[in-house]
């Protein structure tokens, strides 16, 4: 890959490089990781009303805190010191994440969450900042596939240790989190330099801001609804499918943790040709796909009558996956200002993570409704007829030039 060199704070070395995926791969699978140990959770707590609901809570309640923080946090890091901030998300990333493993209640342990839903609005929008300022046009297409392919890697090892740590004790699964710490300390030892060169870069006196350096809030306001609709869509994974593999007889921690992260296994190749695919097709046309390949593998759950025909379903919906991820965030930073990269990713964010927490609540009335199978067919269906609804409208109207960037 080519790096730049243009850039304040030199040359892009190996361990920038190693050091935004790391913040990624820690960031994006951070809600996912203890889906595992939901149902030893839900029995541990099961005299307390609602639990069902609060367990779903416990995967996605970071995404309300993140959902709340993010535009902040990304407002931060176009105008404060980044490396500051990187310690204290991380901080936060770190105590919030294990929390599951010291506290007694199951509201000290929500608490907990919301930490950990701060610290990855801080880790996350860092990355997806940091990946913006460091690589441009194909160059940054070819890198976000690389982030793609590291989050589906992170997302393997985090499921299968997760689900491994949960199979001794529900609560095992939740000291994945400290792993955090060496790859902060790897991104403040290695960002070091571009953070200073930025800031002083920064603090330089500028000319007044021209019609090229605004906000595109169009194309957020297109963006944003498509990001929060995958979330939701895609979260009803780690929140509905351990309760349906147990429907179907799977009630292994580990096999739930294995049948979950074959969806991101898949992705992974994925992600790593999402540089040569986009020289190929339209980011609509992806998008498209993206939607039917993940409605295609709900549906296959929906189907499922064991865990085998489950795999096949997080197969096919990984495919979705490993398209999408890159897809969102080089579509829309094409179109950001360099000034503005931080509170662009902030809302980025905001639109993800509020789909993450949105889910178990939309999820919910359609499992009363539908039961566990139904629920993932409704989706299924629903995501396929967006994705063909995307490619019908990009046939009648194609996107503009310089949304293709």
């Amino acid at each position: 890959m080519q790096r730049m060199t243009d850039r304040p704070g030199g040359a892009v070395t190996g361990a920038v490089t190693a050091a935004v995926l790391g913040l990624a791969a820690m960031t994006i699978m951070a809600n996912a990781t203890v889906a595992s140990s939901l149902p030893g959770l839900r029995a541990h707590y099961a005299d307390v009303p609602h639990i069902d609901t609060l367990a779903g809570l416990i995967v996605t309640l970071p995404s309300l805190a993140i959902v709340l923080s993010a535009g902040l946090m990304g407002v931060l890091i176009d105008r404060w010191d980044r490396q500051k901030l990187l310690l204290v998300t991380a901080v936060l990333y770190a105590v919030g994440g294990t929390s599951g493993l010291w506290a007694e209640s199951i509201w000290a342990m929500l608490a907990g969450r919301l930490a950990l839903g701060l610290g990855v609005a801080g880790t996350m929008n860092l990355g997806m900042t940091w990946a913006s300022d460091l690589w441009q046009g194909p160059d940054r297409a070819r890198f976000l596939g690389m982030q793609g392919a590291a989050i589906s890697a992170a997302g393997i090892v985090f499921m299968l240790l997760g689900g491994l740590l949960a199979s001794y004790h529900w609560r095992g699964a939740f000291a994945v989190y400290a792993l955090i710490l060496p790859i902060a300390a790897l991104a403040f030892i290695a960002l070091g330099p571009h953070a200073r060169a930025i800031a002083a870069d920064r603090d330089r006196p500028k000319p007044v801001q021209t019609t090229a350096d605004r906000f595109p809030w169009a194309a957020y306001a297109f963006i944003a609804p498509l990001a929060f609709v995958f979330q939701v869509a895609f979260y009803v994974t780690p929140t509905r499918l351990p309760f349906h593999l147990e429907a179907l007889g799977t009630t292994s921690p580990l096999v739930v943790g294995a049948l979950m992260a074959a969806l991101v296994t898949v992705s992974a190749p994925v992600s790593l040709m999402y540089g040569r695919i986009r020289t190929r097709l339209s980011a609509m046309t992806i998008f498209g796909l993206s939607f039917v390949l993940i409605g295609a593998g709900f549906i296959a759950h929906a189907t499922a009558t064991d865990w085998h025909g489950v795999l096949v379903g997080s197969l096919i919906a990984g495919l979705g996956m490993g398209i999408s991820m890159p897809n969102y965030t080089t579509w829309f930073m094409a179109l950001v200002p360099a000034t503005m990269r931080g509170r662009a990713s902030g809302l980025l964010t905001t639109a993800f993570f509020l789909g993450q927490f949105a889910s178990p609540l939309v999820s919910a009335p359609l499992v009363a409704w539908f039961g566990l199978a139904g629920t993932f067919a409704a989706v299924g269906f629903g995501l396929v007829g967006l994705g063909a609804a995307l490619w019908v409208v990009h046939a009648v109207r194609p996107e503009p030039t310089a949304a293709e960037a």
